[in-house]
């Protein structure tokens, strides 16, 4: 029988064979989705039982870690556990990273081992020094903290190292104290920049512990990085670069310096062989450096600031700039010029009741012309009266602090006037006319004080006035006491 022209039935025969067709193809689908889903739930199974086994060895390696604290505590009894690592086991490791401690009465390296189990996925489970890190391909995980703390600008570091090598497998394990070595005696550091350099192959977890640790303390990671295939770096550091106490005096220069014809120093000068103080040439670029790569520029049209961290790339200039108060009443404020101040406009800072601080950084000069000024609250200027000792109640010198290098140059004349500290080694000051700064300098060389210019000194800036000046654009948390140990702990399977 053949098929018509428009007809769509087919021969008998055909249609016998599409049924059987039909069917062999539904059943080539079904038994494809059954495979699909058993593939599915297998996959679904075994992931199930990876997390598992992954948990409950971490879960080992936590107590792990908190036996090895207990054991480290300096009694001599044996400690034992059951440790669960599966069938792989772990390898115990001496030497496999680095603890760099350095501060002005410390500096020593702490050769640091880990005991890691890796399953056949290559993920890691590691405890190393006091902490349990968990490794992925892509990330670490802080499983369980370093016993590193750090309160009331006080940093407990207690170190746990490895006496020996070796593999340890699924059962009981027997930890036992060999000694504990005082690296820094608990002492006071106040004032002191101490810095750690961490080398490991955890360096992301230990990042993330320091910064967990510290809180809103402050910014102790200052850089991290991958050394190569396996190891990292991690630079945190507490303490600010401390500035020297010398702002109990008017003047601090290297060159005796002059005085005026009808104004003069008002406060004792320091000079000559009795300074000794070296320039802030690289904390000052390395600062303004870091500002220009974490912090917000400084808006042109922004003619208040408050709390926060401003960076300026070139000058800032009144020209340019319509910044005319500096409001410190919410928190300290920091500005990091990469170039020069120009004050064509006066510049108050406010709030100053609160104890806060105005810091400036600059890589140039200070120029203050057209009679105008920067200062702190109300002006203590009285322009035509020479030779005055200036309203004290009025000067606030403290609450604004200009930070300069040995090339920095402050220029002043007419009735100019500037209230703070100045702190350029190696610097120079120049003035001529009437101009008046309150507060204290330290700079290089008094150039000129032509006229009846002054400098009054601030009776509330005496030597426990010790201003912190930032090194890097982060502020690292404050310290006070440094206590580091190390315990070396031998750990054997039994």
């Amino acid at each position: 029988m053949t098929v018509q022209s428009g007809d769509q039935s087919l021969p008998s025969s055909l249609r016998g064979q599409s049924t059987v067709l039909g069917i062999v193809l539904l059943i080539g689908m079904v038994a494809v989705g059954s495979t699909a889903l058993f593939l599915v739930a297998v996959d679904s199974t075994e992931s199930i039982e990876h997390e598992s086994e992954q948990d409950r060895i971490e879960n080992g390696f936590i107590e792990l870690g908190h036996q090895m604290a207990s054991a480290s505590s300096g009694n001599d009894v044996t400690q034992s556990l059951n440790l669960d690592v599966g069938d792989e086991g772990t390898v115990a490791s001496k030497d496999t990273g680095n603890i760099h401690i350095q501060g002005e009465d410390v500096d020593t390296n702490v050769s640091i081992g880990a005991i890691e189990y890796e399953s056949n996925n290559g993920e890691k489970v590691a405890y190393q020094a006091g902490g349990v890190f968990h490794e992925t391909m892509d990330e670490t995980q802080v499983k369980s903290s370093p016993p590193i703390h750090y309160d009331d600008q006080t940093l407990s570091f207690p170190i746990v190292e490895l006496a020996e090598e070796g593999d340890l497998n699924s059962g009981d394990i027997s930890l036992e104290h060999e000694e504990t070595e005082n690296i820094h005696n608990p002492n006071t550091v106040e004032g002191e920049t101490v810095s750690i350099n961490v080398t490991s192959q955890y360096y992301l977890g230990w990042k993330e512990h320091f910064e967990q640790t510290v809180g809103d303390e402050g910014d102790a990671v200052q850089d991290y990085g991958q050394i190569n295939e396996s190891h990292g770096y991690v630079d945190v550091e507490f303490g600010l670069t401390s500035v020297e106490a010398v702002f109990e005096n008017a003047v601090v220069t290297d060159e005796k310096p002059p005085s005026g014809d009808a104004g003069g120093i008002h406060g004792t000068s320091l000079y000559g062989d009795d300074v000794n103080i070296s320039n802030i040439d690289s904390q000052v670029t390395s600062a303004i450096a870091d500002a220009n790569e974490s912090h917000d520029s400084l808006s042109e049209s922004e003619s208040q600031i408050s709390s926060g961290d401003y960076y300026v790339n070139g000058d800032l200039d009144n020209d340019d700039y319509n910044l005319d108060t500096i409001d410190i009443s919410n928190g300290n404020v920091s500005v990091f010029v990469d170039g020069s101040i120009n004050v064509s406009e006066d510049i108050q800072v406010t709030g100053w009741e609160e104890g806060n601080e105005a810091q400036i950084y600059t890589t140039g000069d200070l120029a203050i012309d057209g009679d105008n000024g920067m200062y702190v609250g109300e002006s203590a200027y009285s322009p035509g009266n020479p030779g005055g000792e200036g309203d004290q109640e009025n000067i606030h010198a403290k609450h604004l602090q200009i930070y300069g290098t040995s090339d920095f140059r402050l220029d002043m004349s007419g009735n100019d006037h500037y209230e703070g500290i100045i702190y350029a080694p190696g610097g120079t000051v120049t003035s001529g006319g009437t101009p008046t700064i309150y507060g204290s300098v330290v700079v290089g060389e008094i150039e000129s004080i032509d006229g009846a210019s002054e400098i009054i000194h601030d009776n509330d800036l005496d030597d426990s006035f010790e201003p912190r000046m930032q090194s890097g654009g982060q502020i690292p948390p404050e310290i006070t006491y440094l206590n580091v140990v190390k315990h070396e702990l031998t750990v054997e399977q039994n």
